[in-house]
């Protein structure tokens, strides 16, 4: 079997989406980027910054990628680009400034929904929105009787789930900028998804904790409950398109950049109702938002 070959069946057994050997990943992957395959080496970058199978190492990630770039892989010149820094000089950032936690607001009383203005940077904004634009597909919601993700009525946008393979360095920064933010560990952090929603699109009144129920409680015993939502507007060239909490009758539209937080569960940790909200459509232009929920256990990597 040539390296081709290898590499495209590391890149299958990663797209099954199933439990698998980290530790074997990261070091075919690695092999496989010291033999000179651009696309494992902008890989390995990415499997060295989510600590994939490994040790975590933002030196390893940054100087995998530079070699990547420097051999012409797009994808790894274009992350440098977005995050600022040329590839040439190696690449590095001070990972520890620009993960640090950014500038909180919270009302003064009612319910714990707050908000951070400017939290991405333009550039990062555009380059999600780019990323995400091609991996879009039917958003789904959790079925009530099946307790598995399903297609809904009560939802008609569209949505990129990013998993090992989609990931990148701008993206894992970003989840680390965000855990920094609400405090806490990275690794609680589902799959980030961008959704995208065309004039007209909509996400129905929901909820994002779990249900406790006899389809769900097994999920929640394992990984976990979602106390907490996290989301970014990526644009705002568009009209409509608020994030409306219908029980407080309260509505919200950052600028781009900007971020919206909200717990979904109250002081005891309990589902709460008054978290029902909805993705309002836009009625011109399109929406671009990144989602990130946030659980109270550890998730699967990758």
């Amino acid at each position: 079997m040539d390296a081709e070959q290898q590499f495209q069946s590391i890149v299958a057994l990663l797209r099954k989406d199933a439990r698998i050997n980290e530790e074997y990943v990261a070091e075919e992957v690695e092999a496989l980027a010291r033999a000179g395959h651009a696309e494992a080496m902008a890989l390995a970058a990415t499997i060295a910054g989510a600590g994939y199978g490994r040790a975590q190492s933002w030196p390893d990630a940054f100087a995998w990628l530079a070699v990547a770039a420097g051999k012409g892989h797009a994808g790894a010149r274009g992350q440098f680009e977005a995050l600022g820094v040329s590839f040439e000089s190696g690449g590095g950032i001070d990972v520890e400034a620009w993960t640090e936690p950014r500038w909180r607001r919270w009302p003064d009383d009612g319910p714990r929904i707050g908000q951070s203005e400017g939290f991405l940077e333009p550039e990062l904004c555009d380059y999600l929105i780019a990323r995400a634009a091609p991996l879009q597909a039917s958003a789904l919601v959790y079925d009530p009787i099946s307790g598995r993700a399903a297609e809904s009525d009560i939802r008609s946008n569209s949505v990129a789930t990013f998993g090992l393979l989609d990931l990148d360095l701008p993206l894992l920064l970003i989840r680390e900028r965000i855990a920094a933010t609400m405090g806490v560990p990275v690794s609680h952090l589902e799959r980030t998804s961008v959704f995208r929603y065309l004039p007209g699109q909509t996400f129905g009144p929901h909820y994002d904790f779990l249900q406790p129920s006899p389809q769900l409680d097994a999920e929640i015993a394992e990984m976990g409950q979602r106390p907490l939502t996290f989301l970014v507007y990526l644009n705002d060239a568009f009209e409509g398109g608020e994030t409306r909490f219908l029980k407080l009758d309260r509505k919200f539209k950052p600028a781009a950049g900007g971020a919206l937080f909200f717990y979904n569960v109250d002081e005891h940790g309990a589902p709460d109702p008054l978290t029902e909200h909805e993705g309002a459509p836009p009625t011109r232009g399109e929406k671009w938002l990144l989602s990130q929920f946030i659980r109270d256990k550890p998730q699967l990597p990758g």
